[in-house]
């Protein structure tokens, strides 16, 4: 079995500060994982380990069985482009947006960078999934005329679009109202049964992990569950 993404105790070190310790964590393909924990457990690092972002000082990160944990250069890339990741409103990168597109160019460029649709299918997937999330009236505004949770929709839109088989979202309905946010989860939970994709969310917010997750995991600083058996493989 292949699984989609694996943590086997994994350590981790910011700045002297363990943000976690003995990480087993795991999925196998499709479904949605939700890693719930308060500020400070570790789910920003859960996320920027898985993509490729962050290295592990001890044990292994594996994505589609491929030690993202190791990989450099090329190798990481290759393994990237089976992504799709959306950063947390507050993490500061502005969802990696592209400040001087607009929003339907946002999404088509990131379709045409992966390659997973058909050009000719380019313009019609992305007004499909930004129909989905409310901005089919506003293709033609720039990221920085929308709010922070339309922004955030925008992002949530184009990992979609991708089609990528994991997508990895840190902060999931951050910023968004209640609504939202249940109309959010139904949309995740949709997406990977119909694509088979599967997601890593994060949240600190019990009872969205309990709506969106198939599986639920929690955190405890600075140390995630104890040894999960389908990272023992």
């Amino acid at each position: 079995m292949t699984w989609a993404f694996e943590l086997i105790d994994v350590e981790k070190r910011l700045g002297g500060v363990v943000a976690l310790g003995g990480c087993n964590l795991g999925a196998p393909m499709g479904g949605v994982t939700a890693v719930l924990g308060a500020r400070g457990t570790g789910k920003t690092t859960v996320f920027r380990l898985l993509a490729g972002l962050e290295r592990p000082d001890d044990g292994a990160v594996f994505v589609a069985g491929k030690d993202v944990g190791g990989a450099r250069g090329a190798a990481l890339r290759r393994i990237q482009r089976r992504m799709a990741v959306v950063f947390s409103p507050a993490a500061g990168e502005a969802h990696a947006l592209f400040a001087t597109a607009t929003v339907l160019e946002n999404v088509e460029f990131a379709m045409r960078t992966a390659g997973r649709v058909p050009r000719r299918r380019l313009g019609t997937v992305a007004q499909e999934e930004l129909e989905r999330f409310g901005l089919a009236g506003l293709t033609g505004v720039l990221p920085s005329e929308l709010s922070p949770p339309r922004r955030s929709a925008l992002a949530l839109a184009r990992a979609m679009a991708l089609r990528a088989p994991l997508v990895l979202v840190d902060d999931l309905g951050g910023g968004m109202g209640p609504a939202q946010r249940r109309a959010l989860c139904d949309l995740v939970r949709e997406e990977s049964r119909s694509r088979g994709t599967s997601w890593l969310v994060t949240t600190d917010d019990p009872a969205l992990a309990e709506r969106v997750g198939d599986v639920v995991e929690t955190l405890t600083a600075p140390f995630s569950p104890p040894p999960h058996p389908r990272c023992r493989g």
